[in-house]
């Protein structure tokens, strides 16, 4: 919280002089916005303010640097302090001082850190308020700027004074108003002319009216000889014109406005000014000049440049050398750090800022630190590789080498220390590590009996150790000091070779370091170690050699056996899987782990010398002949062997086992072979997985036949052996009738049931080794291999014939299966496997349109398979007016019977224009469509193009009651259809009421699920539902409750005779009957005749349809009025 001032104890007087003055709410007056500027250019502060101290406010008489400020609260004020104050009251930081720390003018706008005020103290003592300055920075003003200050206070209190006096005399008079102003103007002129600031009154135009001694002595002329003259005299011919913007704007905006330039001195160099320039106006507002108030800032500039440059550097510093940098402050805390330094010491910039450089010493560094280093480093001002140890975050210590220089202000002062810090502790760490090992050297040379040895050049002086001397057999007492003393002792084989190698490193051809024999007198050989430096001079020439030997006799011996040993070792280890086997070299068998002797069933001390193939008995899984025994196989090649994939291993017991094995041989340090190390480990089971990973590859997973693609790579090996040989096969295929109402009707599990009792139907016709295949959902193929066309004919009569006997029961229902059979003969007729594939398509489908459950043979003279050719061709020429658009549609109406009709009820019809401009009906292309799952691309085209004609009706829309649109049988068991329709109506702007789409009984009864959804969908989007051809089903009624639709279109077959046929009479009653109870509208199709439709209109029938009521037409002239024809 902001901590308010005390009042002063003569709070009510003060308060009565300040009305008394009548100050507060007057108009500016030069002379205190004078005092002010004179203030902020004095302290060097943006914000200067003469304030009065109200009873609830502070009020500025004069402001400078806030602008649009006139007063604040006096609970806030500053100044409502420092009039409780005899002298200058000084706030170096406000955000650290108690009572101000809260202070919203601290805490928010203007955000005041530093303030100085002088008391504005009358002759009798009262203070009205204060003479302050203010910073956004910290600061403390020197003494000499405090007293600046009070003096200024002081000017401010007299002015008040004088006010007082003039208040109470006649200002009438033009003389008393002189004396006034020339009082005025004497006091101005008093307040500025000791003000060690440069200060001048000038013309709009920049013509010096007035300068004060300080300006005078700037330029070294006297002020009689400088006023009158341009102030722009002063300035450097390349900066005038910027400064005479500046004077323009100062002009123009009436602001005060700071501005920094350089003028030329009386010696002759420029000096940088800092000035505040403000316009002077008269009584009438207008600007009669500029009062402009001037501090050299040189040195402030030049410090500034020696600060940027002293900054640069440290940058440069920072950023170009890899090691550790600190800075520090007068009191030794850290205020920099690199990168590097707080890598090598562990922590983060915020961690060590501001903390004592000395917390990271380690304390004997710190007091040699502060005792010896220190004293010197003030003195001097640097320090160079100060080695301390410093102590990481974890911890542990580091060495460091450390340099420093010190930064001094103007008055010599510390202000800051630059160190880089050079991390030496490997250094130090190595140091000791030589030493180390210099004293370990020492010791080793005496406890492993190292001999040292010196060869002096030219003169071929050797020295021995006495260890030399037992190394080589020589005693002392025969050591002459020559090189004959080595060679005398060096094996007479290695002689030449030692020599060799000796002259080689001399003339710095390579280094020696070699391994040669020595001969002692008793005849025992030993191996001897020798290693030797060779020194030169300066010009390169040899000057010693110093070296050293040892004996390694029994190093060289244990070396060999270990080789043997470890070959044979090694090849073991990395062959060991899972079985292993070791022989000798002449293939007997040496050992054998726990499962090998498990799998050979041969225990390791009764197989142990005996021949490897007998132990190891291997023969191949598909021939049953023996393998190769590996170690003949590796004593032949001489290499890495690996047996076969499709090895058995026939154990002591019988029992076979399927085996991976590999066998390396073994050899000793000449390469001489040892023997046979063989890896074997048992993959019966990863066999048998890829057996039946294969089966499942070539088999259907749900009967166990053979799949399609194995089918197609046997049917292309025995149509080439047909082609080839000239011999006769037949291939049958077969597919399932009513197997989709038992899908549908029972579900995919009970659908899976019946073809596994199919498969096992089929497979009691046909032999063992023909090919039975799955080749699709219901859909089987077999090849008889060696098989006439009469025999295939005889085994899938058969077939038909057991179908036709059998029954699928599930869950009390019986369901009657049938088969339909393309057959066709396997010869050299056909050229690929394709043809012969679709022959039997064909001859199927023509089964199937003969009535199903019977064969079809294939002729090549049929008259079926050339139909079934015209139904494929149609299907291109579907293709190509599907994409030319040669559709028609067609309409014919539909009459209500027993009353008026609302408007136009008609079924709309598909016609195809053929190339030649004839006009083809539906029955010729439909089927094919069908056939060849074209129909729903059909339905599309009719429902986007009806859609598009409702669109184009406008008001003729109205006269519309219902557009009835077909639909097959694919389109209602296609979910990407019921999409279409579904995005068709939310797009389309007609009243879709006006449409109802017909299915028929068949489509609904073989998709049932897929119709009710799409029924109950359509009906939700507001399209009725007709259901068509109904009564050719065989149970209608049933399908009734779960297929909510709006009309009941009679199959004509019930209608083209009902005039003379009773049953069909009461077939239709009955059909009517039951659509009134469900509320569903009934149509009667094929009424041709006038006694038709009255027996019709006697039965109750709602709607009749036929070419009686109206012949189709294009749906384009359908609005147009047509007569009913009779």
């Amino acid at each position: 919280m902001t901590q308010p001032a005390s009042l002063p104890n003569n709070e009510a007087q003060r308060l009565a002089k300040l009305r008394e003055l009548a100050v507060l709410d007057t108009e500016p007056e030069p002379l205190f916005d004078t005092l002010a500027h004179l203030a902020a250019q004095l302290c060097g502060v943006p914000v200067a303010l003469v304030c009065f101290v109200d009873a609830d406010r502070q009020w500025f008489k004069a402001n400078v640097g806030l602008p649009g400020v006139h007063e604040t609260p006096r609970d806030i004020a500053f100044c409502a302090h420092a009039i409780l104050e005899p002298e200058v009251m000084e706030v170096p930081d406000a955000t650290r001082d108690t009572r101000f720390m809260a202070n919203p003018l601290v805490t928010d706008a203007p955000g005041i850190r530093f303030y100085a005020g002088a008391p504005i103290t009358l002759p009798d003592g009262l203070q009205l308020g204060t003479l302050c300055v203010i910073d956004q920075q910290p600061r403390i003003l020197s003494s000499k700027q405090k007293q600046a200050l009070e003096d200024l206070a002081r000017i401010a209190a007299q002015a008040l004074m004088m006010r007082e006096r003039v208040r109470y005399q006649a200002l009438t008079t033009g003389s008393y108003l002189a004396e006034q102003i020339a009082n005025n103007e004497a006091l101005y002129r008093a307040i500025v002319e000791d003000q060690t600031e440069l200060i001048s009154l000038s013309t709009p135009e920049g013509i010096l009216t007035f300068v004060n001694a300080a300006y005078s002595r700037q330029y070294g002329k006297p002020t009689e000889a400088i006023v009158g003259t341009s102030l722009y005299d002063y300035v450097p011919e390349s900066e005038r014109a910027a400064v005479r913007a500046h004077m323009h704007r100062v002009l123009s905006t009436r602001e005060t406005i700071q501005d920094e330039n350089r003028t030329i001195a009386a010696n002759g160099h420029l000096h940088w000014m800092a000035w505040t320039n403000r316009v002077v106006l008269n009584d009438r507002g207008e600007a009669t000049g500029i009062h402009s108030v001037g501090r050299d800032i040189t040195e402030r500039k030049l410090a500034e440049e020696s600060l940027k440059e002293s900054k640069r550097r440290l940058r440069s510093l920072y950023e170009s050398t890899p090691a550790m940098l600190h800075s520090i402050d007068q009191h030794g805390i850290l205020l920099t750090v690199s990168d590097t330094w707080l890598a090598k010491m562990g922590y983060t910039r915020e961690e060590v800022i501001g903390r004592s450089s000395a917390d990271f010493l380690a304390p004997s560094s710190y007091e040699y630190a502060r005792n010896v280093v220190l004293p010197r480093y003030l003195l001097t001002g640097r320090c160079d590789n100060v080695e301390y140890q410093m102590v990481r975050k974890d911890g542990s210590l580091i060495d460091v080498r450390l340099s420093a220089i010190m930064e001094r202000d103007n008055d010599s002062q510390p202000v800051r220390s630059l160190a880089i810090l050079e991390d030496v502790t490997e250094k130090h760490a190595v140091e000791a590590a030589l030493h180390a090992n210099q004293e370990r050297l020492t010791l080793a040379t005496q406890a492993n009996e190292i001999g040292i040895w010196e060869l002096t050049l030219p003169e071929g002086k050797l020295t021995w150790s006495d260890m030399m001397h037992t190394i080589f057999g020589l005693p002392r007492e025969q050591f002459t000091g020559k090189l004959d003393d080595w060679s005398k002792c060096i094996h007479p084989e290695d002689l030449e070779y030692t020599s060799r190698e000796l002259s080689a490193a001399i003339k710095g051809h390579k280094p020696l370091d070699f391994d040669f024999r020595v001969l002692h007198p008793n005849g025992h050989v030993r191996y001897v170690y020798g290693r030797a430096t060779v020194f030169r001079d300066a010009r390169g020439r040899a000057t010693r050699v110093l070296g050293a030997n040892y004996d390694v006799t029994d190093r060289k011996h244990m070396e060999r056996e270990l080789a043997e040993k470890h070959e044979l070792l090694r090849v073991t280890l990395h062959s060991i899987g899972d079985a292993v086997i070791t022989t000798d070299a002449h293939g007997r068998v040496q050992w054998l782990n726990p499962v090998a002797e498990r799998m050979t069933g041969w225990p390791n001390e009764s197989a142990r010398d005996m021949p490897l193939s007998q132990v190891f008995h291997v023969i191949n899984e598909q021939t049953r002949e023996p393998e190769v025994n590996p170690f003949e196989r590796c004593l032949a090649e001489d290499i890495h062997v690996g047996q076969v994939d499709q090895t058995l291993l026939i154990s002591r017991t019988g029992q076979e086992y399927g085996i991976e094995d590999s066998a390396a041989p073994i050899r000793d340090e000449e390469g001489q072979m040892l023997g046979v190390v063989l890896v074997f480990h048992d993959v019966t089971e990863q066999r048998r997985m890829g057996h039946e990973m294969s089966f499942r590859a070539t088999h259907d997973q749900l009967t166990g036949l053979v799949n399609r693609a194995e089918f197609d790579k046997r049917l292309t090996r025995v149509l080439g052996e047909a082609q080839q040989h000239d011999t006769c096969h037949a291939l049958m295929y077969i597919d399932l009738d009513q197997f989709k109402l038992v899908n549908d009707a029972c579900g995919h599990s009970v659908g899976d049931q019946l073809l596994c009792q199919v498969t096992s139907l089929l497979q009691g016709c046909v032999r063992s080794r023909d090919t039975l295949a799955r080749l699709g959902g219901d859909e089987f193929g077999v090849i008889l291999e060696h098989c006439t066309v009469d025999q295939a004919h005889r085994v899938a009569q058969d077939i038909c014939d057991q179908m036709e006997e059998f029954r699928f029961i599930h869950d009390g229902r019986r369901f009657r299966i049938g088969t339909s059979i393309g057959l066709v003969p396997l010869d050299k007729r056909w050229a690929h496997t394709a043809s012969v594939l679709q022959a039997a398509d064909t001859s199927c489908y023509a089964a199937k349109e003969a009535g199903r459950n019977r064969v079809h043979a294939w002729y090549d003279t049929d008259q079926a398979m050339r139909a079934r050719k015209g139904e494929m061709q149609w299907a291109s020429r579907l293709e190509q007016a599907l994409d030319e658009n040669r559709f028609i549609l067609y309409a014919q109406r539909i009459q209500p019977i027993r009353h008026a009709s609302k408007g136009l009820h008609c079924e709309v019809l598909i016609r195809l224009r053929d190339t030649d401009g004839s006009i083809i009906p539906p029955g010729a292309f439909l089927p094919a469509a069908e056939r060849f799952h074209m129909a729903s691309r059909i339905d599309r085209w009719v429902v986007r193009h009806v859609f598009d004609w409702l669109n184009q009706q406008g008001d003729a829309l109205d006269q519309i009651d219902t557009i009835a649109v077909n639909l097959s049988g694919q389109s209602i068991g296609d979910p990407t259809f019921h999409r279409f329709m579904q995005e068709l109506i939310a797009e389309t702007s007609v009243d879709v009421r006006k449409l109802c789409l017909e299915i028929t009984e068949t489509a609904a009864i073989t998709n049932l699920v897929d119709a009710a959804a799409f029924i109950e969908g359509m009906r939700q989007s507001g399209v009725r539902m007709a259901l068509d051809d109904f009564g050719s089903g065989a149970s209608s009624f049933g399908y009734l409750k779960t297929l909510p639709v709006d009309y009941l279109k009679i199959d004509g077959q019930f209608i083209k005779d009902i005039v003379h046929d009773a049953l069909d009479q009461a077939t239709v009653r009955c059909f009517c009957e039951v659509a009134r109870l469900l509320n569903i509208k009934t149509v009667a199709e094929f009424v041709e005749t006038e006694a038709v439709l009255q027996t019709l209109r006697d039965i109750g029938v709602d709607h009749a349809q036929g070419y009686l009521i109206h012949k189709p037409q294009p749906l384009s002239q359908l609005l147009t009025p047509v007569s009913c024809t009779s």
